[in-house]
């Protein structure tokens, strides 16, 4: 599975992008973009002629169009940073794809598995990076969370606990909150327990608009015990980005929000030899205080979009390229089956394309 066209001939020159999208997101890609050295914003496309103008006055070296032909038809543009509504995704990214650019998608990458695959396929058959935005993989926190996991600081894992919700602004009329929020843990989790699960069950409820889910809670079996339940929300008491790893040895929180924003804790069962009148072993809590992992200050886009164009300069495939996209779609796909067939298990079903 390759990165891309490598251009290590090319390191001196900066590696000349463009930006579609400048919606909610958009702008904070050509932030982090414009912060690089290494990168040259060439151009940025929206429909929307305002958000261009508003735009461009913050950034009058950067041209502006309404076109995305004119960016697909510059051969001095290399990657594309695509930002737009997700029903937009396969289009635009199999056109900058075919006009042989490198992209990075918002997530998720598509809005089914079937555009997915396509896209991951398309990818490798013109060798380009493709990458897909998962942002929290990127967030110092959680990619120092599942490193300890994978390293046996909390033994083996035996459930997961999460909660992500929020209640300000305008809930979304264009998606439900399995797209919208659940998108996250369907990327993390299975970094988290090094695969994907095998089924999944879903209960949700549309109290804003009808057949539209704003909560739902979701279960999650990677098979030999281990379990995840995930309640998501934009109809909640407040914001909240908690995860809780509960291991064989110890525990693990990452509360986003929370001063200390990753802790691990010392507090594990341990079986005593005694055992009760019916031969049954006891056994006894133990706590043995906790600690504040360290964890770097640096913005998690800022990591991402340097990631991007590390990829691009050295020809390597990015931690979250197409594969890792399709994954998470296949996941939402599974529970929104799930959601509609009734809150029953649903089995994800893995395409042949190998995943790890």
């Amino acid at each position: 599975m390759g990165g891309g066209v490598s251009r290590m001939n090319q390191n001196a020159s900066p590696v000349h992008i463009a930006v579609v999208g400048i919606g909610y997101w958009g702008p904070n890609l050509v932030r982090n973009f414009s912060n690089l050295p290494e990168v040259k914003i060439e151009s940025v496309c929206d429909l929307d002629s305002r958000r261009l103008s508003n735009l461009a006055s913050k950034y009058p070296d950067i041209k502006m169009t309404t076109h995305l032909e004119e960016i697909l038809d510059n051969p001095k543009i290399e990657a594309v940073v695509v930002a737009t509504p997700a029903e937009t995704h396969r289009t635009i990214v199999e056109r900058a794809l075919r006009a042989k650019k490198h992209v990075y998608v918002e997530k998720p990458l598509a809005v089914c598995a079937s555009d997915a695959e396509f896209l991951v396929r398309l990818a490798e058959e013109f060798n380009r990076v493709l990458m897909v935005g998962h942002i929290f993989l990127y967030a110092p926190p959680v990619s120092q969370m599942i490193h300890l996991v994978q390293q046996g600081a909390i033994g083996k894992i035996r459930y997961v606990h999460g909660i992500r919700t929020s209640m300000s602004g305008t809930a979304r009329v264009d998606t439900n909150i399995l797209w919208d929020a659940l998108i996250h843990d369907a990327y993390i989790l299975p970094a988290l327990f090094g695969r994907l699960p095998f089924r999944v069950l879903a209960v949700g409820g549309s109290y804003l608009n009808p057949g539209l889910e704003d909560v739902a809670f979701l279960t999650f079996d990677f098979g030999n015990g281990a379990l995840a339940h995930i309640y998501v929300s934009w109809y909640a008491l407040e914001k909240t980005r908690r995860l809780t790893v509960i291991g064989s040895e110890a525990i693990l929180e990452y509360n986003d929000l929370a001063p200390s924003k990753l802790v691990r804790y010392l507090r594990w069962y341990e079986q005593d030899a005694v055992k009760d009148p019916q031969g049954r072993p006891k056994w006894y809590w133990r706590d043995e205080g906790s600690e504040v992992i360290e964890i770097s200050q640096e913005e998690p886009l800022q990591i991402e979009c340097q990631h991007f164009i590390h990829c691009i300069t050295n020809g390597t495939s990015p931690l979250t390229d197409g594969r890792a996209g399709l994954k998470a779609v296949q996941i939402l796909e599974a529970c929104e089956h799930s959601l509609r067939s009734g809150n029953v298990w649903v089995e994800i079903q893995n395409n042949k394309m190998d995943l790890f």
